[in-house]
C-alpha cells in the first residue's frame, strides 16, 4: 500500500508539473509579445494556452480518477506519454529539440520502482523519439542523427542506473523502517508486561522461557527460517494479549464458564489488532491468531486442522501448553512436568502434528520426565 501511494504522489506530481511548465512557457510567451521581445501569431499564443488547458485537465482527470490498484502505474505512464506526444505534435511555437523530452521520460518512470513499467514505457518513448527523427526536415537528420542516438543511448544508460540506485535506496530505507517498527513494537509490549503480570499473577519470565523452548524447537525445522526478533515478538505478544481477560478470571477457584471461556478465546486475535497493517509481521500475528488450532480440526478461531496450521503457530501451541499446565492458576490445579510431558505426548497426532512434538521432545532434552526442567539458559 505505502509503494502505490508513493506511485500514486508520483504519478501526481508529474502532471502537475508538466501543467505548471506548459502555464509559464504560456504566460512568458505572451508576456514577450505584448512587450515585442518576440514575434508571434496570436493563434500560437492560443495554442499555447491551449496546451496549458489540457494538461490541467489531464492532472485533474488522474488525480481524481485513476485509483491505485495494480494496472494504475501503467495507466499513469500511458496518459503522461499521452499528454507528452499531443504537446510534440502541436507544438504551436515550433520550439525546437522539443522531441528530447522522451528521452527524459524513461529517467522518471525509473523512480516508479518498478522494472516492467520502466522496460515497457521507456522503450516506447525510445521508440517515439527515434520515429520523430524522420518528422524532422532532412537537413536536421543528416546532421544530428548520430548526436541524438547517442543521447539516446546515454538517457537509456541513466535511466536504469536510475533504476537500480532507487531499488537500492527504498531496500536500506525499507530495512532501516522495519527495523525501527521491531522495535518500536517490543518496547511498547514491554510497557505493558508489568501491567500484565499484576493483572494476571503471573511471572513476565514466562516470556524468556517460551522464546528458549521454541527457538530450540524451530532448530529441528531449519526451512523455515524464523528470525530471533520474531520469536521475541511473539513471545511478548502472546503474555501481553492477556491484558483483554476480564481480572475476575484471575481470582476465581472455579471452572471457566463458557462465555468467560469465550472472552479467554479473544485473545488469539489480539495481534492483528495491533499490527494488521504492518506486513513484517505478518507471521508473528498469524501464529498468534492459531495456536489454538488442533491437528485434528477441533481448535479455534477457524477449525484449521492438519497441515493448515502454521509450523509456528502449531509451535507456539504446544510450548503455551507446557508452560500452562505447569504454572500455577487458579481456576485449575497445576500439572508436574512429568505429567505435562506425558499428556503432551499423549496428544501427538490428534491436537498436535507428530513431528512438532517429537521437536518438543528434543528441546527439552530429556528422555526421562526427570529432566524437563533442563531447560539451559541460553539457546540457538
Amino acid at each position: 500500500m505505502k509503494n502505490r501511494n508513493y506511485s500514486t504522489t508520483l504519478a501526481n506530481g508529474m502532471f502537475y508539473w508538466i501543467s505548471i511548465l506548459v502555464s509559464l512557457t504560456s504566460f512568458m510567451a505572451f508576456l514577450l509579445h505584448v512587450l515585442g521581445m518576440m514575434a508571434s501569431e496570436w493563434n500560437a499564443q492560443v495554442g499555447l494556452a491551449a496546451c496549458a488547458a489540457v494538461s490541467w485537465t489531464v492532472y485533474v482527470l488522474h488525480k481524481r480518477y485513476v485509483i491505485a490498484d495494480l494496472y494504475s502505474n501503467h495507466i499513469s505512464a500511458f496518459l503522461g506519454m499521452a499528454l507528452l506526444l499531443f504537446l510534440c505534435l502541436y507544438n504551436p511555437h515550433q520550439f525546437m529539440g522539443i522531441w528530447f523530452v522522451f528521452l527524459l521520460y524513461p529517467i522518471f518512470l525509473s523512480f516508479f520502482l518498478d522494472r516492467l513499467l520502466l522496460v515497457v514505457w521507456g522503450a516506447i518513448s525510445y521508440f517515439i523519439f527515434t520515429f520523430s527523427l524522420g518528422y524532422e526536415n532532412e537537413e536536421t537528420i543528416t546532421l544530428n542523427i548520430f548526436f541524438s542516438l547517442i543521447l539516446a543511448g546515454g538517457s537509456a544508460l541513466c535511466a536504469w542506473a536510475g533504476h537500480l540506485t532507487m531499488k537500492k535506496v527504498a531496500g536500506e530505507s525499507r530495512l532501516s523502517a522495519e527495523a525501527y517498527n521491531r522495535e518500536a513494537a517490543i518496547t511498547l509490549l514491554n510497557t505493558l508486561v508489568p501491567i500484565v503480570e499484576r493483572k494476571t499473577q503471573t511471572s513476565s519470565k514466562e516470556i524468556e522461557q517460551m522464546s528458549r523452548l521454541m527457538k530450540r524447537m524451530l532448530l529441528e525445522f531449519p526451512q523455515e527460517q524464523v528470525q530471533d526478533w520474531e520469536i521475541k515478538l511473539l513471545s511478548l505478544l502472546h503474555y501481553v494479549s492477556r491484558i483483554k481477560f476480564p481480572d475476575y478470571v484471575f481470582e476465581t477457584g472455579e471452572k471457566l464458564t463458557t462465555f468467560e471461556f469465550q472472552i479467554i478465546q479473544e485473545h488469539c486475535m489480539f495481534g492483528i489488532e495491533m499490527f494488521r497493517n504492518d506486513p513484517a509481521f505478518t507471521r508473528v500475528v498469524l501464529a498468534l491468531q492459531d495456536h489454538h488450532e488442533k491437528y485434528d480440526g477441533s481448535g479455534y478461531p477457524n477449525k484449521l486442522k492438519g497441515e493448515d496450521i502454521r509450523l509456528l503457530a502449531q509451535i507456539l501451541g504446544i510450548v503455551e501448553s507446557f508452560l500452562a499446565m505447569t504454572a500455577p492458576r487458579a481456576y485449575r490445579e497445576t500439572a508436574s512436568l512429568e505429567e505435562a510431558f506425558e499428556e503432551i505426548c499423549g496428544m501427538a497426532g490428534t491436537a498436535y502434528d507428530e513431528k512438532v512434538v517429537r521437536a518438543f521432545t528434543r528441546a527439552v532434552q530429556i528422555h526421562s520426565p526427570t529432566r524437563v526442567s533442563n531447560v539451559p539458559p541460553m539457546v540457538g
